[in-house]
């Protein structure tokens, strides 16, 4: 496959996963996803990235994986909050570190404007995050909490368990006839 046609390979499952994102919220197949590991020894994404240390008795070319992946998901993370969670639900760890992703994250580090990845997340997704932070033992983690603060900005206001963002976004969402296909109250 041409590098171009990886990129946007890559590209589309970004935005497909930022839309349903949108339209469906926060899934329990994302959730588990995001919390969960596949083996034993394997570490959950959410750890993956906000968790401090990766464990050092873990063989040399598994510590280089994870730490060459940790840094790529920081990065789309530092880029933009928002376009960090559809990029870790969309994009594995194995993916990411392939050479041929360079351009992806090229791309994506070039954007001027990431409007177009903005959530609205519900409450029960705010939960879930809180949740598996306490579980799973990065609650206190600045990039989580930087995650926390972008996505639930504590002055948010909420309609329909939806977090409507901060008040300028207000006007904005109550311009729409609905969200997640229900009325919205006058």
């Amino acid at each position: 496959m041409s590098s171009d046609a990886e990129t946007n390979k890559f590209l589309i499952k970004i935005n497909e996963k930022s839309e349903q994102l949108r339209t469906n919220g926060l899934t329990r197949d994302d959730q588990e996803l995001l919390k969960s590991n596949r083996r034993e020894r394997e570490l959950s994404r959410l750890e993956l990235i906000w968790c401090e240390e990766l464990d050092s008795q873990d063989p040399t070319a598994t510590i280089w994986r994870r730490s060459r992946a940790r840094q790529l998901y920081r990065e789309i993370q530092d880029a933009d909050e928002h376009l960090f969670l559809a990029f870790v639900l969309a994009i594995s760890p194995t993916e990411c570190i392939k050479k041929s992703f360079g351009n992806t994250m090229e791309y994506l580090g070039r954007l001027e404007n990431y409007e177009q990845y903005r959530l609205r997340l519900s409450q029960a997704a705010k939960r879930f995050f809180e949740s598996t932070a306490a579980g799973h033992g990065f609650a206190s983690s600045h990039r989580y909490l930087n995650f926390m603060n972008a996505l639930f900005p504590p002055n948010a206001e909420t309609l329909h368990g939806i977090y409507l963002g901060i008040l300028e976004d207000r006007q904005l969402i109550l311009s729409r006839p609905s969200i997640a296909g229900r009325p919205l109250a006058e």
